[in-house]
């Protein structure tokens, strides 16, 4: 916080302490702050005058020591203090001047003239010659007031400093004049003795500020400080004038500071403070606010800016605790504590979005293989490796081989290598896999635990880098001294490659360790011989789909076989291997494709007797299309709003990653090739129906594709049932017609394949005749998605069901815990200008500023046309709760009195509390500016709230030791109109929303404060009365109103780039999703690395808000 460039001794120009204010009342209305009661501003002055004459703290008197103070950049951090007295200085600094010399100031020029330039040029009197030698500070002792601030770690260049007296006056100066000071001007020297006598014996002006000048600026040669050595050497917002009614007079006496007692240094540095973070066992990897810090536990993290961060780690073969969120204050050390739990199966990453994690499972569970990438484009390829299935012992060495002449010369684009183990005793092992010499690196992990202690594990390796197409691949499994014994079954590779010659395929692939007993007939209670996966974001349109299950079994039965239910349909399965305990088994799913697969695999027994057991290990679903798929959406199911050169094709997946390069996929021969738009014989009787009533009326069938392109050029497809010849276009402009799309609820994102543009409903499109596929998207509700064949004007509704958002075409929800809430800035007068964090806001107050990040920023009011001398501005720095809006008051009008007050605890423990109600946490002891009347501390405990009011009677420079307390604890009833609002008391939150009882409030003054998403918060000042009961009578009321606003999501490719509102950090990263956004122009900003995005955005009501930034290079 910087202090106003204020000069005298009037109080409106003073800083606010700690940021908080003391009026309690607030309005929205600009006007109603704006008028200054006279009968107010008569209790003020009547206030001041009392207080000049009673409290001994204001009255003149020379002073002996000073108190040096740093605050950081919020104003109100204190990074370094130190309090010395005069004798201190004049033995242990430099003592500037001699006894005998004399120094002098200037006063006023009293000349007037009718011409202004001429008149001021007069009044600075460059020649020095009048009003002078009248201005003999005296023959004074001092020392250099840089030297008092280097005992606190001195001032950056951006830096400001106060110095005030005993008496409340003040001034502020730049670090230019107090470390680059130029001879004219001279040191600024805290003089301390005046002709021989020092503030306590006879010096009553001590200590003093005189200006040390050269003497080469007037007549006399002697060493003056003149108005024009001022004029000249600092900024015009540092200039002093003596006022007389409305004339200004240039002096330098009035800087001539009497009765110095403080040095206040407000810089430019961040409040910091530490991170001590440890874990069991030791050796895990600190990720602090979502990013890697490169450091192991134990650590302490040094230097972190004062706020809420996030604290989690990851170490190799444990499973990732919930990152914890820890509160880190200037100079103290915050400890945080994981416990690791051992990982028996890890996630699998895959490459994908739609990746799931793999299941640590127990006999008698449900097992699962988990989707690691979905609609994936590529060939399929399948080789097991030469060898039997053998034991691998401690130390021992297994080693395979995998021809590869059977491979594609086109290059891999996807290589996954499958270690597969049998029966070990613990899942804490180490197995070193090496590709042609090559260490594999660190597997992904799922496991399954036997009944007996033993565990099933499936390994899976990257290896994409590491497969060529020529020659074969050498395997080495090894068992380091002191593993446990495995059962290593032949390793699997499984990659997927580009061919131009294929039909556009698509892939998923599921991994895990699923186990399974034959059994006679398919129950669904069966969970324990049942192993699922589920696929999701199917494209209509394909021809041929087949699905391909890679297992291991000791031995299976000649009889017994593999069936999967696909969509509650019986499906045998046909093996194309067996041998040496790894199977691998394919599936004809054609007809029973939706665009949700659920797959039960189960095993049948040949008779009572078959006790074969199975382990599903890998599952891949491959589909083909005769074209390219009609793809709306691309991996999260969000079509990007990002600008193209035009209308074109249809996604054809170029986006999914990865392989970057779109390649198609291979379902086996034995896949039936159905064209797109045949009737199956399986097909549900109200599918054909509803098929022939699309064909009489001419309408394409949904779900099967309805453009061509050629040359880049998009035209209709006039076909029949069947599919048929597509005709190339008359290369005249077609015409367009109104297409006019409504949902219901409004605000839907629009997407058509083709368009360059994402539209949001309501919305008129001019399009061609011919067919379309619309989607519709929006957060909370499935996607609504329909062929529309335009012939002419024509208008349609969709109407959005409210969905399971986690469904793989939504978004994913906004955490619950953000990292970000708002302000709600009022000032008197209203309707002033306003920045935050630097940065000037485009409304005035009152304000609702919502997305800053959660912890301190700086609030700068400006008032215009401020008399000079009375603070044309107040900087303070307020502290922004997560989801909630504080709020905060900037007062211009009202008069205060503030004094040194330093709280400490009798114990001598640092103790938390607030100040007069406002956040964040204070620690004792502690030095702080509060006001003169009505203040009071509140100590934060584990669901209490102890408040002491500070005595008005204690003088400034007193010492509060924290009382005990001798009272009781209450409750007290607060609602909200609506209802819903977070309850803060004394600024910490209680966790409770209105209507709510909320208890542990000691007697005393307490602020009570309410937020609710997308309303303006209120506050109000309550006292507890004295009193045995436990419950307060009454109701603490509040009546929320609504300001205008709007969500927002902001997606980037690729994910993880730091969000900022119009120049202002969140402490979000993309993806996510903001609600309660002032409506309105915001420039959006997204920083990754050292690539930095911005765009003007527009919130407006009932709308997705939605952007899409690509910040590749």
């Amino acid at each position: 916080m910087i202090p106003p460039a204020g000069n005298g001794r009037d109080i409106p120009g003073r800083r606010q302490a700690e940021g908080t204010f003391s009026r309690t009342i607030y309005r929205k209305s600009a006007a109603i702050h704006a008028p200054r009661n006279d009968l107010r501003l008569l209790l003020h002055v009547l206030l001041v005058i009392c207080l000049a004459a009673s409290v001994p703290g204001i009255a003149s008197a020379g002073t002996t020591e000073i108190r040096v103070v740093k605050y950081a950049v919020d104003g109100f951090t204190i990074l370094a203090e130190k309090t010395v007295d005069y004798r201190w200085m004049e033995q242990n600094l430099r003592v500037y001047g001699d006894g005998s010399t004399h120094y002098y100031h200037q006063g006023p020029v009293f000349i007037d003239d009718p011409d202004p330039a001429k008149q001021a040029a007069l009044r600075w009197n460059p020649e020095e010659d009048t009003n002078v030698q009248e201005k003999d500070m005296g023959a004074v002792k001092g020392t250099n007031l840089a030297d008092l601030c280097n005992l606190v770690g001195g001032m950056g260049p951006e830096d400001v400093l106060k110095i005030r007296s005993s008496d409340g006056w003040y001034k502020t100066l730049p670090y230019k004049n107090v470390f680059e000071y130029s001879s004219r001007e001279g040191p600024i020297i805290i003089c301390w003795n005046k002709d021989g006598r020092y503030p306590d014996t006879g010096y009553t002006d001590g200590m003093r500020m005189v200006w040390f000048a050269d003497t080469s600026t007037n007549p006399w040669g002697i060493h003056a400080f003149g108005v024009w050595d001022w004029h000249e050497a600092a900024d015009e917002e540092y200039w002093y004038y003596y006022q007389q009614g409305n004339e200004k007079y240039p002096t330098t006496t009035g800087l001539s500071g009497m009765y110095i007692s403080e040095i206040l240094i407000y810089s430019q540095e961040e409040p910091t403070g530490s991170i001590k973070v440890t874990s069991t066992p030791a050796g895990a990897r600190i990720i602090l606010d979502g990013d890697e810090t490169g450091e192991v536990t134990p650590f302490t993290l040094e230097e972190i800016p004062a706020g809420s961060h996030t604290v989690s780690v990851w170490k190799e073969g444990y499973l990732s605790p919930d990152e914890e969120w820890v509160d880190v204050a200037h100079g103290v050390v915050s400890p945080v504590h994981f416990g690791l739990e051992r990982e028996f199966s890890s996630a699998i990453p895959g490459t994908g979005d739609t990746a799931m994690p793999g299941e640590t499972r127990y006999d008698g569970e449900q097992g699962s293989l988990g989707v690691v990438t979905g609609g994936m484009s590529g060939n399929v390829t399948m080789l097991v490796a030469s060898g039997a299935s053998q034991v691998c012992r401690s130390g021992e060495t297994l080693s395979y081989q995998i021809a590869t002449d059977t491979l594609s010369s086109s290059p891999s684009q996807w290589a996954r290598l499958y270690v597969f183990s049998h029966k070990g005793y613990t899942g804490d092992h180490a197995l070193e896999v090496r590709v042609n010499s090559v260490k594999a690196g660190t597997p992904d992990r799922s496991t399954y635990h036997h009944a007996d202690g033993r565990v099933s594990e499936t390994l899976v390796f990257n290896v994409t880098p590491m497969v060529q197409a020529t020659g074969a691949i050498e395997v080495s499994v090894r068992n380091p001294p002191g593993g446990n014994e495995w059962t290593i079954y032949p390793p699997v590779l499984l990659m997927l490659h580009h061919d131009d010659s294929e039909p556009m395929r698509k892939n998923w692939v599921a991994e895990g360790s699923g186990f399974i007993r034959a059994v006679e007939d398919y129950s669904p209670q069966d969970l324990a011989n049942i192993t699922i996966t589920d696929f999701s974001g199917i494209q209509p349109g394909y021809s041929g789909a087949e699905l391909v299950v890679i297992g291991t079994a000791p031995e299976i039965s000649d009889t017994s076989f593999p069936m999967v239910i696909q969509n509650s349909v019986h499906i045998p399965g046909k093996y194309t291997h067996e041998e040496d305990g790894v199977w691998i088994c394919r599936f004809n799913v054609t007809p029973h494709l939706t665009g949700y697969v659920h797959t039960e695999f189960i095993w049948k027994a040949a008779g009572p007797g078959d006790r074969s057991e199975v382990a599903p290990r890998v599952a891949i679903l491959s589909i083909s299309y005769p074209e390219r798929p009609v793809t709306p959406t691309q991996d999260s199911g969000f079509s990007p709003a990002v600008n193209t050169t035009g209308p074109g094709p249809m996604d054809d997946g170029k986006n999914i990653s990865p392989p970057t390069v779109p390649v198609p996929t291979s379902p086996s021969h034995g896949a039936s090739e159905v064209p797109a738009g045949v009737v199956l014989q399986d097909e549900p009787f109200l599918s054909r129906i509803w098929r022939m009533i699309f064909w009489i009326f001419g309408i394409p069938f949904p779900g099967y594709e309805t453009h061509g392109f050629v040359s880049g050029e998009e035209y209709s497809r006039d076909s029949d049932d069947l599919g048929g010849d597509i005709h190339p276009p008359d290369h005249q402009a077609p015409p367009t017609y109104p297409f006019t799309i409504t949902t219901t609820p409004p605000g839907a994102m629009l997407t058509i394949p083709g368009l360059a543009e994402t539209s949001v409903s309501p919305v008129t499109l001019f399009l061609p005749e011919g067919d379309y596929l619309l989607t519709a998207e929006m957060d909370g509700y499935l996607v609504n998605q329909t062929v529309v064949h335009l012939t002419g004007p024509q208008e349609i509704t969709l109407v959005l069901a409210p969905g399971d958002t986690a469904q793989e075409t939504e978004p994913p929800k906004t955490p619950a815990r953000s990292r970000h809430g708002g302000l709600f800035i009022t000032t008197y007068p209203g309707d002033l200008e306003l920045s935050v964090d630097n940065k000037v806001m485009e409304g005035k107050s009152p304000l609702v500023l919502f997305g800053l990040k959660e912890g301190y920023h700086t609030v700068k009011a400006t008032r215009t046309g401020a008399a000079a001398g009375k603070g044309e501005s107040i900087i303070a720095r307020v502290w922004v709760h997560h989801d909630a809006i504080s709020v905060y008051e900037l007062d211009f009008v009202g008069i205060r009195i503030d004094r040194l007050i330093r709280i400490t605890d009798d114990p001598g423990t640092p103790t938390a509390f607030t100040l007069n109600g406002f956040y964040p946490l204070l620690r004792t002891p502690v030095t702080l500016d509060v006001p003169w009347t009505g203040s009071y501390i509140t100590l934060i405990g584990e669901g209490t709230y102890t408040s002491f009011s500070i005595p008005d009677s204690m003088l400034s420079g007193s010492e509060f030791v924290l009382p005990p307390y001798p009272g009781n604890f209450h409750t007290i009833a607060i609602e909200s109109s609506p209802p819903g609002a977070g309850i803060f008391i004394d600024g910490a939150r209680t966790g409770n929303t209105t209507p709510s009882l909320v208890g542990g409030l000691s007697e005393g003054p307490h602020r009570v404060m309410v937020s609710l998403p997308g309303h303006i918060p209120a506050q109000r000042l309550v006292t507890v009365p004295r009193t045995n009961e436990e419950f307060i009578k009454g109701t603490i009321s509040f009546v929320l109103d609504t300001y205008p606003c709007g969500p927002l999501r902001v997606e980037s490719i690729p994910d993880g780039a730091a969000i900022y509102l119009d120049g202002i950090a969140t402490g979000e990263k993309t993806p996510f999703s903001f609600s309660g956004i002032p409506l309105g122009v915001h420039q959006l900003t997204l920083k990754t690395g050292e690539i930095s995005r911005s765009r003007d955005i527009t919130i407006r009501p009932g709308n997705a808000n939605r952007y899409m930034v690509v910040m590749e290079q």
